[in-house]
């Protein structure tokens, strides 16, 4: 089937059927909690930015009857009863306490957000503002948090969460991290030292790993951008230089894989045009990257192997413990024996899983998105609906090298459930219509 560009929404006839919610506050108004990163960021909590705007989710979730689950969210579910189960294999100690809380509520949070949009109606919280939030967001990371990490390197911000922690917590790497962000991680192994941005997260890695979904979300926010859409080039090169001084290949491979996988999916459904215009922006942007000085940092990026020996030694390490433990895991991390090295079970959501919540816990992680890329792959029928396809999809292969927390999870769960809503809103129109048929039918 051709894919146009022509955005879904919910038509007129859909939004009368969808459900009417009453409440002290405009139904949709929670969801704009998120476009806050930067001010919780700034105090210190940027971490938990997600899980602070899941709790107006649920409230607001709760004012819907009934609560709609789609299909394959059941998968999402066994994996959070199973990180409940996990806690049982948890030591007693602050860091593994600290560890497995913080994740355990930011998967949580990640659910909630997508059953919120997903039975939240479009009059109340239109596509289009979705995206909007979506787009800021990336923009606040890819160019201010890019650009200041670049400048400033590893300055670390002096937040007010972090001054009214007493030193005995601060002291602790996972707390500071937190309360007391890096602008970058500052680092030589390219032979000479270089400012890999990190704002507004902790690791160089989660900043790439959130601008992956992120990209590809930004894309379809542009769709909606209007007058707008002029200065959306100038950006776009904005935000492709701290992208690539960042020396993030795991970004730089994820994007390469999504745009080729839309030219061909494109080409394939017909739309030639498309396909070639798509290839002539990245081959122009190819081009501006070859004449720079950022092409000798790709290629000494792709020249050295720093990083992949030690993502090695950790992916065996989870592989060598796993038999201690296959059912329930170790419900989260564990600190590396080597005090210089990443604990075990981190670099790569997959690894992480299969540590933190063992092999049942694993199979529903990967079951989960698996479902959620063949659902919302389906009968696409806008632009718009391919590039938040492709958010979610990227969450397959990029589990294999990043970890999806804080915000990679969370703007994946957005883009499936967007998909999933304008699909549900579409088959109450086509049922109406259908009821609409039969009552003129003589």
């Amino acid at each position: 089937m051709a894919v146009t560009s022509i955005p879904i929404e919910a038509s007129p006839a859909a939004r009368r059927y969808e459900t009417p919610l009453r409440g002290l506050l405009h139904p949709g108004l929670p969801f704009f909690v998120m476009a806050m990163l930067p001010l919780f960021w700034a105090l210190g909590l940027g971490y938990f930015t997600f899980v602070i705007a899941a709790v107006p989710m649920l409230f607001g979730l709760l004012l819907i009857h009934p609560i709609r689950i789609p299909k394959g969210y059941g998968w999402w579910i066994g994996f959070m009863v199973w990180t409940l189960l996990s806690a049982i294999m948890l030591e007693p100690s602050l860091n593994r306490y600290l560890s497995y809380s913080s994740r355990a509520l930011a998967h949580i949070a990640a659910g909630i957000i997508f059953l919120y949009i997903y039975n939240l109606p479009t009059k109340y919280l239109p596509t289009g503002r979705i995206l909007a939030v979506c787009g800021g967001l990336f923009l606040f990371t890819a160019v201010v948090g890019g650009y200041l990490g670049l400048i400033l390197g590893e300055t670390r911000l002096s937040t007010p969460f972090s001054q009214l922690l007493p030193q005995s917590m601060l002291s602790n790497s996972f707390v500071e991290n937190i309360v007391r962000p890096p602008y970058a991680q500052r680092q030589d192994f390219l032979g000479f030292p270089l400012n890999r941005p990190a704002m507004p997260f902790s690791f160089t890695n989660d900043w790439g790993a959130t601008l992956v979904p992120g990209t590809f979300l930004a894309i379809a926010a542009a769709g909606r951008a209007g007058r707008a859409r002029r200065f959306m080039p100038v950006l776009a090169l904005l935000a492709v230089v701290p992208m690539i001084v960042s020396v993030n290949r795991g970004l730089w491979l994820s994007l390469m894989l999504g745009v080729a996988y839309v030219v061909v999916r494109q080409a394939s459904a017909g739309q030639l045009l498309l396909a070639i215009r798509l290839s002539v922006v990245v081959l122009f942007v190819g081009v501006v990257i070859a004449v720079s000085p950022l092409a000798g940092l790709i290629e000494d990026r792709a020249t050295t192997s720093h990083s992949v020996g030690t993502r090695g030694e950790l992916y065996t390490d989870v592989l060598e413990r796993l038999p201690e433990s296959p059912i329930l895991g170790f419900g989260a991390p564990l600190a590396n024996p080597d005090p210089t090295a990443p604990a075990i079970g981190t670099h790569g959501m997959f690894w992480t899983a299969l540590f933190s919540q063992g092999v049942p816990g694993l199979i529903f992680y990967v079951g989960f998105w698996v479902s959620m890329a063949v659902r919302t792959g389906r009968n696409i029928r806008s632009q718009e609906h391919l590039w938040l396809h492709l958010a979610v999809a990227s969450a397959i292969p990029t589990m294999f090298f990043y970890d999806h927390l804080p915000a990679a999870l969370p703007l994946m769960m957005i883009a499936a459930a967007v998909i999933l809503r304008d699909r549900r809103a579409g088959d109450i129109e086509r049922a109406h219509l259908a009821e609409q048929s039969l009552a003129v039918a003589p």
